[in-house]
């Protein structure tokens, strides 16, 4: 063999080796074209605004449309299964609460996905306490007031949006805790409620930030506590339930991106950290705080180990309180 041939030789392997590591370093090509967001409810919801808004944030970052596909239908069941059927290459992404998640499966009896398994987490965006909350012709200030007048009563009434949304398991959660018997009176939405609760016909109601703290302000109803380990920012002068000497009253909302089951975690981890950039801004922070939620952001690693406890938990409580539904 020649020098030329060997210094040939050896210059062939050096670009080799340098096109191979030039291919590794090359950043992920991700997306190659337009995302969609299926929200599995309709349009104009805190989940609607939250996809939207976190869609706007990545499309402009990434020069990349992002599409908001609302699918309401059976609690956000139809929605999620779309996801969970797609292809796995983190164009399509579910943005929704925990209902279809957690809460659904231990529902109803033919959810049309595993949804232990048919998902990998990406992230949480948001989440919110539930708040206990009645009339302020009541004159209740405390929760200690309250189990008062309904020890003296017999029995304490709440509403809620609906048969087993995460208002009814905070009820459930809080009889269980105070030792007064409570009875459900679910509603098909908030404004009936509202009415029922200011007029007196029922004790209190029972549901997330959004609806009640522009009632609060307004003082239309009285906030007794909310169903955190913390205070929520957004209603700072509510104590929690664990303040009130009750501390397994936890439960409220959150607010998540979950990708199809096998989407990669490089995709994933991508998507959370933009996630991440967009929740440090003050616009974000405020757009959140007016949906009456507190940003989280977590990585796909942390949002499984999160996703694993509350499956267990939520399932646990439904369970006990043997609540179901017919689909």
């Amino acid at each position: 063999m020649t020098m030329f041939a060997s210094i040939s030789r050896v210059a062939v392997l050096v670009l080799f080796s340098l096109a191979a590591n030039a291919a590794i370093a090359e950043p992920l090509a991700y997306p190659p074209r337009a995302i969609r967001f299926v929200v599995p409810f309709q349009a104009g919801g805190a989940v609607d605004i939250m996809a939207r808004r976190v869609g706007q944030y990545l499309s402009e970052r990434w020069g990349q449309s992002v599409v908001v596909d609302n699918r309401p239908g059976a609690g956000g069941t139809l929605g999620a299964d779309v996801v969970a059927k797609a292809e796995p290459d983190g164009l399509t992404l579910l943005v929704t609460p925990q209902g279809p998640l957690v809460v659904n499966p231990f529902l109803m009896k033919n959810v049309p996905y595993d949804a232990a398994k048919a998902f990998a987490p990406v992230t949480v965006i948001a989440q919110a306490p539930n708040v206990v909350a009645l009339s302020p012709s009541k004159g209740l200030k405390t929760v200690a007031e309250l189990l008062s007048y309904g020890k003296a009563k017999g029995r304490l009434t709440f509403a809620t949006q609906g048969v087993g949304t995460t208002g009814h398991i905070t009820g459930e959660l809080m009889a269980r805790a105070v030792g007064v018997p409570m009875t459900h009176v679910p509603y098909k939405g908030f404004p009936g409620m509202l009415a029922d609760v200011t007029t007196g016909r029922v004790d209190m109601l029972i549901t997330d930030t959004f609806n009640v703290v522009p009632r609060v302000r307004a003082k239309e109803l009285h906030a007794l506590a909310v169903s955190s380990t913390q205070r929520s920012s957004v209603l700072p002068e509510v104590p929690t339930f664990p303040e009130a000497g009750y501390p397994n009253v936890i439960a409220g909302p959150w607010f998540s991106i979950v990708a199809p089951a096998g989407t990669p975690i490089e995709i994933r981890a991508r998507l959370a950290e933009a996630v991440r950039n967009l929740l440090k801004t003050p616009e974000m922070v405020r757009d959140l705080a007016n949906l009456g939620t507190d940003p989280v952001g977590s990585t796909p690693a942390e949002f499984e180990r999160f996703y694993e406890t509350e499956y267990k938990r939520w399932g646990e409580i439904i369970r006990a309180a043997n609540i179901t539904l017919s689909h």
